[in-house]
């Protein structure tokens, strides 16, 4: 790749990347320093085509053997060049109170290290809905959930694959279940990560018009944080 007659190092690609995520500037809007804007865009377009952070998403899920899952969402507010889309489900584009959402959905362990892959849906869709898919693929831990998980169903899904809830019931539940208050305070782990990853305010508010590119650029931000608190070692 080429950028204003020279070619490119790796390393101005990831600073022109990490410039983006973390101030949330349009393409164009890059500094003239990182390269021609165009080649930038092209080579993290590329990247995700081509499956490279479908590839890094799954080295992130480095807490999936850990004893505890902190499970939750948060909404990311959608950047009016976001939207557009003929199909907004497809694309995780959905309307809420705050208008124009996505919503991010995680599990991660007590160092902030995701426990099973990200999902995105509509900002309309219940926490309650996309629970199969954020903690389908936990097994034998304690899974803790706030009280929008709150569900025979889903109780007996995680029962099932050998995790254990930790869920509050509603106040208006006849028979309430009990559960760990103890280690329940400690779910502000998952929003702790939420923490981090919204400082990149690209990934705060959502301007890639497609989920594809949206994810990308979820999944380059985890990594930097990863990299940046010391929790893994890329190399």
């Amino acid at each position: 790749m080429h950028t204003g007659g020279r070619r490119a190092t790796l390393d101005e690609h990831l600073n022109a990347l990490w410039y983006l995520a973390r101030n949330g500037c349009a393409w164009r809007a890059l500094p003239a320093e990182f390269g021609n804007w165009f080649t930038i865009f092209q080579y993290f377009n590329r990247l995700s085509t081509d499956g490279f952070f479908d590839w890094l998403h799954d080295r992130l899920l480095l807490g999936a053997h850990e004893e505890v899952a902190f499970v939750d969402s948060t909404h990311c507010k959608v950047h009016q060049h976001a939207n557009g889309a003929k199909d907004r489900a497809a694309e995780a584009v959905g309307t809420s109170r705050g208008g124009l959402n996505t919503k991010i959905h995680a599990a991660c362990d007590a160092l902030l290290r995701l426990c099973t892959p990200m999902v995105l849906t509509p900002g309309n869709v219940s926490d309650y809905t996309a629970a199969p898919e954020v903690s389908g693929g936990l097994r034998d831990c304690a899974v803790v959930e706030d009280k929008g998980y709150d569900s025979k169903e889903n109780r007996r899904r995680l029962r099932a694959q050998g995790c254990e809830p930790c869920i509050p019931s509603r106040k208006n539940t006849k028979e309430p279940e009990p559960y760990d208050e103890h280690l329940y305070r400690s779910r502000h782990c998952i929003e702790n990560l939420f923490q981090r990853i919204k400082a990149f305010r690209r990934v705060a508010t959502r301007y890639e018009k497609t989920k594809r590119m949206f994810l990308a650029m979820l999944v380059f931000s985890v990594s930097a944080t990863y990299e940046q608190f010391g929790l893994w070692n890329p190399m």
